[in-house]
């Protein structure tokens, strides 16, 4: 059965059925109210210039309508009040969008010293987390941040221009490609810094998701290359952060038949406590850490369950066109085992 490139299923924002998940109007952080303050401002001004020219042109064209008699109107050519006029009210109206978007620009700056550093690196197509102030915890497709926390992104890309966007936390940072220096730090990155939002309800485990999405047209699978924020009371983020510096529980055999497939994998991908994250050199697939606990699989392309995950195996182009990882590594049998692996052997409780 040939399965569909989306799966049909609504995005859900505070457990409601959400139709459009890329909404930036309703802001829900500091930041993103404050860069909506600045719109608001800037389209009340451009309303009332608009009127302002509107209004005035309409009249004239009625009132000094060609009458066919030859007459010409009063000119106003060289009347200097009409010239100091109209070259101040211009000047004012941008003073009063630069100042306040100055005072969003300079509040937002500076990250705060106790900001949690996460650092975002985009590729094609897919998202990589790093949390070097936790473990050296590295996640893929899915950011996990403590409720109502500064946080510092730095991002970079590791081939073309990326974008970063959570249009419900506001902004949005270019992730561009950079050279790496000798300790395999970037030598340079973008920044962007927001505090978290509080979680909407404390006693649902999981915490509260958000889309984000690359913003940046980088390629054949760029709409394919999605996201999610996840926000968790700090007491859950601590938990996930000891769950993902944790080695698998592998407690079937078929999921340790998977684990020796896995063993051919590690050249590309890494899973923290196995001996695939003590390989030395950079790996160029995603991070497979907690796979068995994420929503969604290629990079928010496919709910992650047992079909879709086989169909990914099988063939991920068929899913994400210029994926890397090609065809047929794995049979039938394999397919099974390391499925089980990766999605039982890898899911850890946030209780």
């Amino acid at each position: 059965m040939q399965l569909p490139a989306f799966d049909d299923s609504k995005y859900k924002f505070f457990d409601v059925n959400w139709d459009a998940p890329m909404n930036t109007i309703s802001g829900i952080t500091e930041w993103s109210r404050d860069i909506n303050s600045v719109y608001a401002i800037t389209t009340w001004i451009c309303v009332f210039v608009f009127f302002a020219v509107a209004i005035p042109l309409v009249w004239t064209l009625v009132k000094f309508k060609d009458k066919g008699d030859g007459a010409v109107p009063k000119q106003f050519h060289g009347n200097a009040t009409l010239e100091v006029l109209w070259t101040v009210i211009p000047v004012v109206l941008l003073l009063f969008i630069a100042v306040p978007t100055w005072r969003v620009l300079f509040k937002h700056a500076r990250a705060p010293e106790n900001a949690i550093v996460v650092e975002v690196i985009g590729h094609q197509w897919w998202w990589e987390f790093r949390y070097p102030q936790n473990g050296k915890v590295i996640t893929a497709n899915e950011l996990h941040l403590p409720e109502k926390t500064p946080i510092h992104f730095k991002v970079w890309s590791e081939d073309v221009i990326h974008g970063f966007w959570i249009p419900k936390f506001g902004g949005k940072m270019d992730a561009n490609p950079t050279g790496m220096n000798e300790d395999g730090s970037p030598k340079r990155y973008n920044d962007l810094y927001f505090e978290t939002p509080a979680v909407v309800d404390a006693s649902k485990k999981g915490g509260d998701m958000y889309q984000g999405q690359c913003t940046q047209l980088c390629g054949a699978s760029h709409a394919l290359m999605r996201f999610n924020a996840v926000v968790h009371t700090k007491e859950e983020f601590d938990v996930w952060v000891k769950n993902a510096n944790s080695p698998p529980k592998v407690e079937t055999a078929l999921a340790k038949a998977g684990e020796q497939v896995f063993a051919r994998c590690q050249a590309c991908h890494a899973i923290s406590g196995t001996p695939s994250a003590d390989i030395p050199g950079k790996k160029i697939g995603p991070d497979l850490s907690n796979f068995g606990d994420r929503k969604y699989l290629g990079a928010g392309t496919r709910l992650n369950n047992r079909e879709n995950l086989a169909a990914w195996l099988r063939d991920p182009t068929a899913i994400k066109p210029g994926a890397l990882m090609p065809a047929g590594l794995v049979n039938e049998e394999e397919i099974i085992q390391v499925s089980s692996y990766l999605r039982l052997s890898t899911a850890k409780s946030l209780q």
